[in-house]
């Protein structure tokens, strides 16, 4: 055999080369040998064309031309000859570290590490590299120190790169490279270095299964995809997370990995999900006492919650426990202090506090100076305190900043934020086609960029008062509807009601003052609700300056009033920005009054009401309050009060004033099993009632809305919406209340043309049948057989037979011909579940089946050709079993032509209550009425984390109803939920 020369390594190996050197081997068993995964070895055999094809170098390279020079012989344990094991005694010392580690016990662990380290009691390279591998997990992890973990990190990194620490100490100093280029410091970060060491890192998988080093590679994935901003990337990187994410026991890297599908919950728009998770991973990190977390998740959480309207002083509250986390875990500032001081600082914009806003900015730009990274993550904020100061030079020289910014982090996506600060420079200054068009180009670029959404909504949000400044009415309402569209995906209160008031000051564009005042009003309650001072001063200004234009008496006073409050909280706004509304002719007073304005009963005082409802993004404290306060707005003095409904009729106050008795009260449902009850004291006009019965209808539905986008913002998870809207008509029993179910739906539906192999993964129990029968009915072979066959429940001789079928006499006991299952399924679809427990001995004539579509019957002389479309399903790892020779690779490879994940039951709560109401009617018997299911079984239900998933959700309904009497609401007593 012909060896490649030295110097060209990777050009001289040939797949001829790599398959003579592997001869009868499979490629599984070479790649053992070798140190690589065995698709590795099938990339290595692709021609040179192929855009998948790899060839061998470095290390690999080298073995392989020893091996070569060995005969092709296979030695187990050639190429770790230089290898220094780690001795029983170094690894027992060792791993109380590693115990304090996962623990989250920082200080414990250091000690230990650095005591074991100065003692030398650690003799071997690999001892000393798992020790340093320890010190810079828990310098990065721990302290948020990630030039002191590299610092640590790279005396050994030459050793393993040169193979001579043990393989099980060199997998781990690989991940600890790759997490560490995907680090947020822009001396460390590197996109590319990060793919390598994961690359390696993978190969060496193949023979150590490590289900928390595979975690940690996946962590690595995602954060390259986060600081590069690229939203596709992060998606999908979370999904591989997600999947990597069910065998770590490691409570601390659990944490860190639900961190990081937070972010991507929060980039998918899933608001609720987002929320709670970073809620969650908070509670949990401050119950380790793991600081670091739990100061980056309550900063996340704050930023959250400000894009829900939330309170100013709840932020400033969470970014304050924040602090004192980080201090307490002794953290040096880093990225997780830039997004904690970005809540603050505009949290105290809200409230109007500019000098202080401007302090905590001025420290965040400091920690961004040291870690080199781009500046673009403070861009929006301090842009805002520039429009709200009026020092619009201010926003030019953010603008020259961004544009200066040479480092090599999101160095386009930092361009396009440059080029928005000085669209916003231009709008200030009055340039309002040219700021237009410079929004529509940043917006455009963010797109082309991977699509980073929170550029996006700003852009989108500010195009549209450019238009209207503009007076290009066409344009804006283009950009309006596009507006609204993109909150639709991505809510958020705060941007729904600043759209409002863009869209208010479009109908005077138009003249249509009535509906504008409507809007203004709107976005005045909601801004007043959630304490935004500065927005609703603001407003307020707008309303009086229309008051002026509707020529109201009372106009004068209001413009002073509100100039004066301006004033007084600091704010600049230049009358010119508001020629094309305020010149024309007032009204006469006459036609001011007429009709009265003050006149609030009738239709048309729910307009405003109606509006304050339908803001997109609130959750269910804020709406709560948002229809107590229309209420009162609609009823002066009527102390509005509003209860909740337990299964036996008690109430429990939910806000309002309970002190006097209600004379007038409507019960409604909020379409997530809660039954509420809106009350009102005193005399009401006569269509008060149904006034009232209006707003509460209105608030049940905003509720449910609510809920069922995402936008919920409760301590517990989001209680789904009633499940009329979740069940699907064209694929019975399959309920998609989530919006992950939803999204898997619609890619199912997305398949229905193909007959491309599916394979559905999930656990035991998560619905992969009904996955399969949903490919089934939406497909065009509707109509055409669909049979199961479950791999599990046939003995091993009868494989063959019952797979492919049999002529009589073929062997003993078969008495008759038998087509079967694959013929039976012949122009339809076959599910085969539990592929993975598919004998060895049968899968190569499964593979053929798969390839050409033809099976052998056993006693049939020739093939049989036929048309099905195999859907298989496992809850098994099959990479895992093809590594442990259980599972053929070329079948492994494929089946996995389309991938299906179905998501336990935890990972998509919002399904539970909407499940178990599709189990409650479906185990009803006939005739009777389905009972309902109370607000203390809901909570129980969703309070559950279902181990089972959808299967002991099921059992759990029927055993509830296996009971006598039949009850007509189901309380948690009748849920007898185990666990």
């Amino acid at each position: 055999m012909e060896l490649p020369e030295e110097k060209g390594e990777s050009a001289g190996w040939e797949p001829e080369t790599i398959r003579a050197l592997r001869g009868e081997q499979s490629r599984a068993a070479f790649a053992r040998l070798v140190g690589v995964t065995p698709l590795t070895v099938y990339r290595w055999e692709l021609p040179s064309e192929a855009p998948q094809a790899r060839r061998p170098r470095g290390r690999v390279a080298v073995a392989l031309r020893q091996l070569a020079a060995r005969g092709g012989a296979p030695t187990p344990g050639l190429f770790v000859s230089r290898r220094q094991e780690l001795h029983p005694e170094e690894l027992a010392r060792i791993l109380p570290c590693v115990t304090h580690l996962t623990r989250a016990e920082w200080r414990a662990a250091e000690e230990d590490l650095l005591s074991l380290l100065a003692s030398g009691q650690l003799r071997t390279p690999g001892a000393r590299a798992m020790a340093a591998v320890g010190l810079a997990y828990l310098q990065r992890w721990g302290r948020e120190d990630s030039r002191g973990a590299f610092t640590t990190l790279l005396p050994h990194l030459g050793p393993a790169e040169a193979g001579v620490l043990p393989e099980e100490v060199e997998l781990r100093v690989l991940a600890m490279a790759a997490t560490l280029y995907a680090s947020p410091d822009g001396k460390l970060f590197d996109a590319g270095k990060s793919a390598a060491y994961v690359a390696r890192a993978e190969a060496l998988l193949a023979n150590h299964d490590d289900p928390e080093v595979r975690c940690q590679l996946r962590m690595a994935e995602v954060a390259c995809g986060f600081y590069l901003g690229e939203a596709e990337r992060i998606t999908h990187g979370s999904g591989r997370l997600a999947e990597a994410l069910a065998g770590v026991k490691d409570p601390a890297l659990r944490l860190l990995a639900e961190d990081a599908c937070a972010h991507e919950a929060a980039l998918r728009g899933e608001a609720t999900l987002a929320t709670r998770r970073f809620r969650e991973v908070a509670q949990g990190a401050a119950r380790m006492g793991y600081a670091f977390l739990e100061a980056r998740n309550l900063a996340f959480l704050a930023q959250r919650r400000l894009d829900e309207a939330c309170e100013p002083s709840e932020a400033l509250q969470l970014v304050r426990r924040a602090r004192e986390a980080a201090y307490g875990g002794r953290m040096a500032r880093g990225f997780s202090f830039i997004f904690a001081a970005r809540a603050e600082a505009e949290a105290l914009l809200r409230l109007a506090r500019f000098a202080e806003a401007e302090t905590v900015l001025d420290e965040a730009d400091a920690v961004v100076e040291e870690l080199r990274w781009t500046p673009l993550y403070l861009t929006v904020t301090r842009a805002r305190l520039y429009l709200l100061t009026g020092r619009y030079s201010g926003l030019r020289r953010l603008s020259r900043h961004l544009t200066a910014y040479d480092g090599t982090i999101q160095r386009a996506l930092t361009g396009a934020y440059a080029q928005f600060a000085e669209s916003l420079a231009d709008l200030a200054e009055g340039k309002a086609v040219h700021a237009a068009e410079g929004f529509a180009a940043a917006g455009q670029r963010a797109v082309e960029l991977g699509g980073w959404p929170y550029l996006r909504r700003e852009c989108l949000l500010y195009e549209t008062y450019a238009r209207v400044y503009a007076c290009q009415r066409d344009e804006g309402l283009v950009l309006l509807r596009r507006a609204r569209a993109f909150l639709e995906r991505m809510p958020s209160a705060w941007h729904s009601a600043l759209l409002h008031r863009f869209e208010a000051l479009l109908h005077v564009l138009d003249g249509r003052t009535a509906e504008a005042r409507a809007l203004l009003e709107a976005a005045l309650g909601t801004f007043s609700l959630t304490g935004d001072l500065c927005m609703a001063v603001y407003t307020r200004h707008l309303l009086a300056l229309l008051a002026r234009m509707e020529g109201d008496p009372a106009a004068g006073e209001l413009l002073a009033a509100s100039e004066a409050e301006l004033h007084r909280v600091g704010m600049v706004v230049h009358q010119q920005h508001f020629v094309h509304y305020v010149v024309r002719e007032p009204r006469s007073a006459d036609a001011a009054h007429a009709p009265d304005r003050d006149a609030r009963l009738g239709a048309e005082s729910l307009v405003v009401p109606f509006e304050r409802l339908s803001v997109r993004g609130m959750g269910a404290p804020l709406l709560q309050r948002e229809l107590l306060a229309v209420v009162e707005g609609l009823f002066p003095h009527s102390a509005p009060r509003l209860e909740e409904l337990d299964s036996q009729g008690r109430a429990t106050p939910l806000g309002g004033d309970a002190s006097m008795p209600a004379t007038e009260a409507v019960e409604f449902g909020d379409g997530c099993g809660r039954r509420l009850r809106l009350g009102v004291a005193g005399h009401l006009p006569p269509d008060g009632r149904a006034l009232l019965t209006a707003l509460s209808r209105l608030g049940g539905f905003a509720l449910e809305v609510a809920t069922l986008r995402g936008f919920a913002q409760v301590d517990v998870p989001a209680l789904p919406g009633d499940d009329v809207d979740a069940r699907d008509t064209d694929v019975p029993g399959f309920i998609a209340a989530s919006s992950a179910m939803r999204r898997l739906r619609s890619e199912l539906a997305s398949l229905s043309s193909s007959r491309a192999t599916v394979i559905v993964t999930g656990e035991s129990g998560s619905g992969k049948e009904v996955v399969a029968r949903a490919l089934h009915s939406l497909s065009t072979r509707a109509q055409r057989p669909y049979v199961a066959f479950n791999c599990a429940a046939v003995p091993r001789d009868l494989f063959e037979g019952q797979l492919f079928g049999y002529r009589r006499g073929a062997y003993t006991g078969a008495a008759t011909d038998h087509p079967g299952v694959i013929r039976a399924a012949h122009g339809g679809t076959l599910f085969l579940d539990e592929i993975g427990e598919l004998p060895l001995e049968v899968q190569p004539k499964l593979l053929r089946f798969l390839e050409n579509g033809e099976v052998f019957p056993l006693g049939e002389m020739r093939p049989v050709e036929v048309d099905v479309r195999v859907v298989a399903a496992t809850h098994r790892d099959l990479s895992q079993l093809v590594r442990e020779g259980r599972f053929r690779e070329d079948l492994y490879y494929r089946l996995q032509v389309v991938p299906v994940r179905v998501p336990p039951l935890r990972e998509r709560r919002e399904d539970v209550v909407a499940l178990a109401r599709h189990f409650v009617r479906q185990l009803t018997p006939e005739g009777l009425e389905p009972p309902r299911l109370g607000p203390d079984a809901i909570a129980a239900l969703m309070a559950h984390p279902w181990p089972g998933n959808v299967r002991e959700l099921r059992n759990v309904i029927e055993r509830s109803m296996a009971y006598g009497p039949f009850p007509a609401v189901l309380g948690a007593e009748q849920m007898r939920i185990a666990g």
